[in-house]
């Protein structure tokens, strides 16, 4: 299943309710929501760095924050972080503080905008991929989903989800993000491909950085 297209745009832009991008998330909260089972936690992922999954994810988190719904988004790429840079927040507590605490993981974050509750990766270990072996990743993440209509997950890219089992299964499905400029055709079918072959649930794919020249 093929969802809208999305175009590029920064933080401001992405959860301004007053923002010309916001049909485009609009759109794709939509194709989200009206799935026959529909996902309570979702994976976003991308063949490689740069595709736009933060993007995508304050997007469709903005789109349901304009509509009274509620979502959170955590980024769960350790090994390189981007939703704290895009919110213009520090990094000091998020996803890695969480899962070594004993409080829950609403804790650790921050209302972004209303109706948008945002957790950062927090510090990150030597081992960037330790946290999410950690037996409360899913379980903590999961938490998040009471009381909000979606939790997405800003993973790294594909071939890290794959070799996650808590990433690849753990979750309701995942959105995969192909860039219009900088992914390959190729790669976009192989990375598909992949996860398709892998037995992962594929919820849908998001074509970012795509415009036609209109407003």
């Amino acid at each position: 299943m093929a969802l809208d297209a999305a175009r590029d745009a920064g933080a401001k832009d992405l959860l301004s309710p007053d923002s010309s991008i916001r049909r485009h998330y609009e759109g794709l909260a939509d194709n989200l929501l009206s799935l026959g089972e529909r996902p309570m936690s979702v994976v976003v992922t991308g063949p490689e760095p740069g595709a736009g999954c933060s993007s995508v994810c304050l997007g469709i988190s903005g789109a349901l924050a304009s509509t009274g719904r509620r979502a959170a988004i955590v980024d769960c790429n350790l090994r390189n972080p981007a939703l704290h840079r895009m919110l213009g927040e520090p990094n000091f507590l998020g996803l890695t503080t969480g899962l070594g605490g004993v409080r829950a993981l609403e804790h650790y974050g921050f209302e972004a905008a209303p109706g948008v509750f945002a957790v950062p990766t927090g510090p990150v270990p030597a081992d960037p991929d330790a946290p999410l072996r950690s037996g409360r990743f899913v379980e903590a993440v999961r938490g998040l989903g009471e009381g909000r209509d979606l939790v997405l997950l800003d993973a790294p890219v594909a071939d890290s989800v794959l070799e996650s089992p808590a990433l690849s299964g753990g979750f309701d499905g995942v959105l995969l993000v192909i860039h219009a400029t900088r992914t390959s055709k190729n790669a976009a079918r192989e990375v598909t491909e992949d996860l398709l072959d892998a037995g992962v649930n594929l919820l849908g794919v998001v074509l970012n950085g795509f415009t036609n020249g209109t407003s």
